[in-house]
């Protein structure tokens, strides 16, 4: 049911600085950009896991390190997940609804100690390696 870590939240200052710094010395790839309501975010890659880069005021520096890191799991039946791990006593944070930045769905979970995070379900033909996304929604338009 669940097979990978689809993404990695990142709250930051600067997105392209963010985007040059991960690309140029970590060996992260540029896979989208996009801006959802006027907020600059892109998406880097490293093998099959996505780092989320959003614009935000809420980082560590920001915040004397105060922020909320969030991550994602991929899932094939998000459905399924949601009803499994309700019935564990997984408190949900958000349930499934139509993804903005991808073609599928999300849902959202907390851990023990208060992270959230969240399920994927990506709808084919998008993914981590499809490189033709389109926005769908109203508000959202790609960038990169």
């Amino acid at each position: 049911m669940f097979n990978n870590i689809s993404h990695i939240y990142f709250p930051v200052r600067d997105v392209n600085e963010s985007i040059d710094f991960y690309t140029t010395n970590l060996g992260f790839k540029l896979q989208r950009r996009w801006s959802n309501n006027g907020r600059e975010s892109a998406y880097l890659v490293m093998g099959v896991t996505l780092l989320e880069l959003t614009l935000s005021d809420k980082t560590p520096s920001a915040t004397d390190g105060r922020f909320e890191p969030r991550f994602g799991i991929a899932v094939d039946d998000i459905q399924a997940a949601i009803e499994g791990l309700r019935a564990k006593g997984i408190h949900i944070e958000r349930e499934i609804w139509d993804a903005t930045t991808f073609w599928g769905k999300q849902a959202m979970i907390k851990d023990p100690s208060g992270y959230v995070i969240s399920l994927r379900e990506w709808r084919a033909p998008d993914g981590p390696d499809y490189p033709d996304w389109k926005p769908a929604h109203e508000g959202v338009v790609r960038t990169g």
